[in-house]
């Protein structure tokens, strides 16, 4: 399949799993709190910059996807570092001379530590809104010039179940059994989130009138655990709180221009009638098969029988057709994969697993969704929030050695030839 001339080929990173030495991020002393690999330079690229954008032509990419660090630029209340927002702007203006598009996302995972201080309450508070967009406003004047395309949060719905239920990140609060109420309720999380976006949009367009405003959003495929109607109620509601409420808040509020899917896998949901299981479902996950095996066995969670990534997750590309044609439908929004990839340190999967999801893709295309873009998760191995051991990269990074010179990963090959070539083979 020919895709259209204009489709964007690229690939995604976040700044604190590549740049490295962001010590004035939440996540810095969190990860010696409990008691994680620790990320030190990562990827070093806040030095090694120019070698990404080296790697990106490498692979005739014509689009990356790649953070801002808030606590880089904002290390405390008020305070903006004007050299790290040069640099920001430095390296956005190169990648257009070198005819990349840069795609800036505003946050992806990371706080900086005085949020964490300023509002103890986190993003439950109508303050980490405030102080969000505010942070929103100066990035935007300061990279108006270069960038176009922005997204606005990565991941959020997985940011917060992260954080304030699953006590995995911080502030670390845990609760799954008010899950329900802090997301939903009048002033919980989702309607927090979307006022951040509305307002972080506001700015965006403000300075830029213009930009195209996008969220990266993580949509797994859903299926019922048996085939009855108790676990098909159940995947209906997963998927409202998960997937689609946010999104349509942001529809509504016309915050949106397009939509980015982040897929990665299949789960199967299970209802379980207990009291304090968020939804009365039981998603299977790898993550909550790990963390609780045996109460994942006893209440009757099922895991899919396909082979798995490094990460255990289930590797199902039809799943991506089904995703971003369900987006499709729904909003009538153009798409951009956002994230798509896998680990695979043996480097024997990559180019199989390349080539099934963007046959997927190219099927959901060829029976109508405008899928506008896709970048690969990641342009290079990264720390995977607690761990360099998961590889995800396009080019490897030699951490060990102490250069950190990027190399080809096997499969990278493959990518670099359908980009060029703008063909499916």
């Amino acid at each position: 399949m020919r895709f259209p001339p204009d489709f964007w080929w690229g690939a995604s990173t976040s700044s604190y799993q590549i740049e490295g030495d962001n010590r004035d991020s939440a996540l810095w002393e969190w990860e010696r709190k409990k008691g994680w690999e620790r990320s030190g330079k990562a990827a070093d690229s806040w030095r090694l910059w120019r070698e990404d954008l080296k790697c990106l032509k490498v692979l005739h990419l014509n689009t990356y996807r790649f953070s801002v660090e808030w606590s880089r630029i904002e290390p405390l209340p008020g305070q903006w570092r004007e050299d790290a927002l040069e640099r920001y702007g430095e390296m956005a203006a190169a990648l257009v001379e070198a005819g990349i598009r840069p795609i800036v996302c505003l946050h992806h995972f990371s706080d900086p530590a005085w949020l964490c201080r300023e509002v103890p309450d986190g993003w439950r508070s109508p303050d980490a809104v405030k102080f969000f967009a505010r942070f929103a406003g100066k990035v935007a004047q300061a990279l108006k010039g270069s960038v176009r395309e922005w997204m606005v949060f990565n991941e959020p719905l997985v940011f917060l179940t992260l954080g304030y239920s699953w006590a995995h990140f911080p502030p670390g609060r845990f609760g799954l059994h008010r899950m329900e109420r802090d997301f939903l309720g009048k002033g919980g999380l989702i309607e927090r989130c979307a006022r951040a976006h509305v307002e972080a949009a506001e700015a965006i367009r403000k300075a830029r009138p213009e930009a195209l405003v996008g969220i990266a959003h993580n949509v797994t495929d859903l299926e019922p655990a048996r085939d009855n109607a108790a676990d098909k109620g159940a995947v209906r509601d997963w998927d409202e709180l998960m997937h689609w409420r946010l999104i349509d808040r942001l529809v509504q509020a016309k915050a949106l221009d397009y939509l980015g899917i982040n897929y990665y896998t299949r789960v199967f949901v299970r209802r379980v009638n207990l009291p304090g299981v968020p939804l009365r479902a039981l998603p299977g996950h790898a993550e909550v098969e790990q963390a609780a095996p045996f109460l994942f066995r006893l209440l009757g969670g099922r895991r899919g029988d396909r082979p798995r990534t490094d990460m255990g997750w289930e590797i199902v590309p039809e799943g991506l057709e089904r995703v971003l044609t369900r987006a499709w439908e729904r909003y009538r929004l153009p798409l951009v994969v956002t994230e798509n990839g896998i680990a695979d340190a043996k480097g024997d999967r990559r180019e199989a697993y390349l080539r099934d999801h963007l046959a997927a893709m190219a099927r959901a295309m060829a029976a109508g969704a405008s899928v506008r873009g896709y970048l690969h998760w990641s342009l290079m191995d990264n720390y995977e929030w607690g761990s360099f051991k998961p590889q995800f990269g396009l080019f490897h990074v030699d951490r060990v050695g102490g250069s950190y010179e990027r190399t080809l990963a096997p499969g990278a090959e493959f990518y670099a030839k359908v980009a060029g070539k703008n063909e499916l083979p």
